[in-house]
């Protein structure tokens, strides 16, 4: 009897140190977890340049005027990923549709990060042209706000306040002539839109705001808190209609 007692304790005791096993291997994979989550990932040792040299025309036999290209970063002058690298190659980079008319691309690019992002005027010729590009404008938003994994919808932003990069204040202007929202093959979808580099004397003077309403007029609205300090862009876009508008 007390051999089987012996027996019984002894397995007892084989169980909680099992359990005790078990449960330390749990522990050590979850801490093993949350430094995986806290880690990092080094710079691409890769970047793109734009090659302009037609280098493929006497492979290949057809002619690309400029194309991207991969180079290691630490031979480039600019490093730089692929996408960056579309947008100021060739003529007209990445501009869709594709414009038809006189088009001056910069070799420079602005970063900035949604709350910087500021439609300061709408001139729109009625109430519904107004309220349609202000719907636009929040769509464009929110396209900002889904290139955070952290977005979780519902136009809230996901961007830190404080970012680790200083960026760019950034300005719209929006003008549509024409109040027909009427879309067919016969709509003017013609567009121009100018970007120009302001001081911060020159950003403070623009008004901001969200929202634009009120037909038949220019709209401002007063700025809001304290005026931005860090110099930026202001971009003017004007179409015939609202669809034209909404290319730019």
């Amino acid at each position: 009897i007390k051999s089987e007692i012996f027996k019984k304790i002894n397995i007892t005791e084989k169980d909680q140190n099992m359990r005790s096993l078990w449960c330390l291997l749990v522990a050590l994979f979850a801490g093993a977890t949350h430094a995986e989550i806290a880690s990092f990932r080094l710079p691409s040792p890769w970047s793109f340049e734009c090659d302009k040299t037609n280098s493929s025309f006497r492979t290949s036999g057809h002619l690309i005027p400029a194309r991207c290209v991969k180079v290691p970063s630490s031979s480039s002058e600019k490093v730089q990923g692929l996408q960056a690298c579309k947008m100021t190659c060739g003529s007209k980079g990445t501009l869709w549709p594709t414009p038809t008319g006189q088009v001056q691309l910069s070799s420079d690019l602005v970063h900035f990060i949604p709350q910087d992002f500021r439609v300061v005027s709408v001139s729109a010729p009625s109430e519904d042209v107004s309220n349609m590009i202000n719907q636009f404008a929040d769509v464009f938003r929110e396209y900002l706000y889904m290139m955070n994994p952290d977005y979780e919808g519902e136009y809230k932003n996901p961007f830190s306040e404080t970012p680790f990069i200083n960026g760019k204040t950034v300005q719209v202007s929006i003008s549509v002539e024409s109040e027909d929202l009427t879309l067919d093959t016969e709509t003017d979808e013609s567009y121009s839109i100018s970007i120009q580099r302001m001081s911060a004397n020159e950003l403070s003077r623009n008004s901001q705001t969200d929202r634009c309403e009120g037909p038949k007029a220019t709209q401002r609205v007063k700025s809001k808190g304290k005026a931005e300090e860090a110099p930026g862009i202001h971009i003017t876009v004007s179409g015939k209609t609202y669809y034209g508008a909404r290319h730019g």
